[in-house]
């Protein structure tokens, strides 16, 4: 008789409690083990992504039982999407795209983004705060999985502002952390039917790190041909990763080394009055219409 072995996450049940689970489900061949959602760890370095659960080896089950509530939804869809990147089987729960899935399906993709790092538990370790410091270096960032506009934001310089900067926003579960790319601007590129139809520069006056145009920086309507290819290649890439047929993605260029990142992919770029992207949310439209 073949043993198979199964990794329950969502079930947070004592050694003695799995016991009697094992046995009134009469599972003789297989192999019950357990693991709470709260304790994945995700992680991408140099494009490459990792999932962990408390040192667990996901590829080492023969399947993976997922369940979650309605608070963490996000993170069963990105088990999901990691577990179906690795073929493993596994049960997919539900779908809830956020900054984080979007990042891991660019990284899938090969689009390069920052070093990432995310955790879903209740409290940040001095284990956790190694980890940020590792993968994501600093100074880094910190947002929040659902902010907009440059909103809950925060440029991390020291090792022990980590903690205190999570504290201060109140969002223990709910924090991202990634490379801070070294920049004088970025650029939104606006993809409408897998073309690249309006491109603004945005560059910072009085904010320390922030590019956003909500937060005071000065934007600059360039024309596509006049934009190095590789910004708008990425761009398109980007769009086509996450099957959008409209989107304002945010790249930033390196200046130390020049290599270009996907900061972000908005679903609702801003259309801003007297600017290309009018034209481009016509031609847009124009697509989806015909002649």
């Amino acid at each position: 008789m073949i043993n198979r072995t199964v990794l329950a996450v969502g079930i947070n049940t004592p050694v003695e409690e799995k016991i009697i689970i094992q046995k009134k489900l009469k599972l003789k061949d297989i192999t019950l083990d357990t693991a709470s959602i709260k304790d994945i760890v995700f992680e991408i370095v140099d494009g490459v992504i990792t999932v962990n659960i408390k040192g667990k080896d996901l590829k080492q089950y023969d399947y993976v039982w997922i369940q979650s509530g309605w608070n963490t939804t996000h993170m069963a869809y990105l088990l999901h999407l990691y577990l179906k990147s690795q073929h493993i089987p596994h049960n997919k729960t539900n779908s809830h795209n956020t900054k984080l899935s979007d990042i891991f399906t660019l990284a899938y993709k090969g689009v390069l983004v920052p070093n990432t790092y995310f955790h879903n538990g209740l409290n940040v370790t001095p284990e956790n705060i190694t980890e940020i410091a590792d993968v994501c270096k600093l100074p880094c960032i910190y947002k929040t999985s659902l902010g907009s506009l440059g909103c809950n934001v925060f440029l991390i310089d020291k090792e022990e502002e980590i903690k205190q900067t999570i504290k201060d926003n109140g969002k223990y579960n709910r924090y991202i952390f990634q490379q801070y790319i070294p920049n004088d601007f970025d650029y939104r590129v606006v993809i409408a039917n897998g073309k690249s139809t309006s491109v603004c520069k945005r560059t910072r006056i009085t904010d320390k790190f922030r590019n956003n145009v909500a937060l005071g920086a000065c934007e600059e309507f360039i024309k596509v041909k006049d934009v190095p290819v590789e910004v708008i290649a990425i761009a398109i890439k980007s769009a086509n990763a996450l099957k959008l047929k409209w989107a304002g993605v945010d790249v930033v260029t390196d200046k130390d080394t020049g290599e270009n990142y996907i900061l972000e992919v908005n679903r609702r770029p801003g259309l801003t009055e007297k600017s290309t992207e009018i034209s481009a949310a016509y031609k847009y439209i124009k697509g989806l219409v015909g002649r």
